[in-house]
């Protein structure tokens, strides 16, 4: 953002656009810059529409208790988190107010904050800006605009391969296909992006696997060829499944059974920095057992993103886990909010649960701001759909029915693998094969 003076007006400039400021008689640097009183003056100064008094009363209240109580200190201002809370709290006072001119009230508050000094710590105490963690936000779902998905998906389930890329052309989600995979499960073998031009390499070999030989077993050092070039590519020289990473805002959230695969005890704290390393990121490790080895509905695959989904923010909506491991709920809970993020549980009201499905609602696809989640047909669907809603209420939210896919272990993400294009590709109209 590029904030500048002129003739007692603030310009600011967003999205290539410039908004334009009445003239105001007071400066960021005072010390009543943040206030109720002056934030109010600001709001009015900016706006081109009527705010009573009283409705601003009930805006300053839901933003004085998203400030207090979500920010809090150190945590993240999240523009979205922020209009939802205010227009959650409209609605309960039975104010009508849209919610464009919500986000238009919201950022010129934002705007404002951000040029009073102090207000904004960074990672160090700087007033900068507010972070959780120790890395960058870098790459995260909402981020990503092109999505692949493995040739075999086409070969094994040509229906759900029709259906799915047709509704990603519906909703303008770019895609590709990678040639020469082993199996459907592409989040699984390619690189994970942690930056535009910075993807990590991993060894895909899991223990769940080894009875099968090579014969489902993607070289995840070769399936990128093509496709993302080499030289934005490191080899992390560990054992790792992508389905087992989640990006949370600044935070990686992974299962502990990366410490095994790996020849480590879950506590071992020099792996622990390794993973933070590779990552540039500090990682959140949540417990895992497999469940039932032997049966063919085991959780053999330990992945994070079975279990979790960053939706903004501090917000994480978290599976129905409780339904079958509530102590284990209990401890993932605690991990996510020691470290300031306000888990979501979906959970279900139902006559009859259906487990071999509800719990992979988790685990849908995100590009950008389109979301679309796997239906299954069972009475959980429509509230598994509201849960989705309200924790992406700026995203366009689509379905598409997947028991086959789910019936295998795995869902809606797993066999996709989305990225943000990385630059010189960026401007390119077809960004695959690179």
């Amino acid at each position: 953002m590029v904030t500048t003076f002129q003739l007692g007006s603030i310009y600011l400039r967003r999205n290539k656009k410039i908004v334009a400021m009445e003239k105001m008689f007071f400066s960021p640097n005072l010390p009543n810059a943040f206030t109720p009183d002056v934030m109010h003056q600001v709001v009015l100064n900016g706006i081109d529409f009527e705010l009573p008094d009283h409705i601003w009363q009930v805006i300053d209240d839901a933003f004085a208790h998203y400030w207090n109580y979500d920010v809090g200190y150190g945590g993240w201002i999240d523009l979205y988190y922020a209009v939802d809370a205010i227009h959650h709290k409209l609605n309960e006072e039975y104010i009508l107010l849209s919610i464009d001119k919500v986000v238009q009230i919201v950022e010129i508050m934002f705007d404002w904050i951000e040029m009073i000094p102090g207000v904004l710590l960074d990672d160090d105490g700087n007033p900068e800006r507010i972070m959780a963690g120790k890395g960058n936000i870098g790459y995260n779902d909402s981020q990503t605009d092109f999505v692949y998905v493995s040739d075999m998906l086409k070969t094994f389930y040509p229906g759900t391969f029709k259906r799915l890329t047709r509704l990603f052309d519906e909703m303008d989600i770019r895609w590709g296909e990678v040639k020469n995979t082993k199996d459907i499960w592409i989040r699984d073998y390619m690189p994970i992006q942690i930056e535009q031009n910075k993807f990590v390499v991993y060894d895909y070999n899991p223990d769940y696997l080894k009875s099968s030989g090579t014969t489902y077993l993607t070289d995840s050092h070769v399936a990128y060829n093509g496709y993302i070039p080499e030289d934005f590519c490191k080899d992390s020289g560990i054992i790792l499944d992508g389905g087992n990473f989640v990006k949370c805002g600044d935070w990686v959230v992974m299962t502990d059974k990366v410490f095994g695969e790996n020849g480590y005890a879950k506590d071992d704290s020099e792996f622990y920095c390794r993973l933070i390393d590779i990552f540039d990121s500090d990682v959140i490790v949540l417990p895992w057992h497999p469940d039932n080895r032997e049966t063919l509905d085991a959780d053999v695959y330990g992945h994070a993103d079975g279990m979790i989904k960053w939706t903004g923010g501090n917000r994480i909506l978290m599976t129905n886990h409780r339904e079958s491991h509530p102590e284990e709920a209990d401890e993932i809970r605690r991990r996510l909010e020691r470290q300031g993020f306000k888990v979501i549980e979906m959970l279900f009201d139902v006559k009859e649960p259906n487990a071999d499905y509800n719990w992979a609602y988790i685990n849908y696809l995100q590009v950008g701001d389109n979301i679309i989640m796997p239906i299954f047909g069972i009475e959980e669907d429509k509230q598994a759909l509201k849960y989705i809603k309200e924790a992406n209420p700026f995203c366009e939210v689509r379905t598409i029915r997947l028991r086959d896919i789910a019936s295998q272990g795995g869902g809606l993400h797993c066999i996709t693998w989305n990225i943000q294009v990385p630059l010189p590709f960026a401007s390119d109209n077809c960004a695959a094969p690179f």
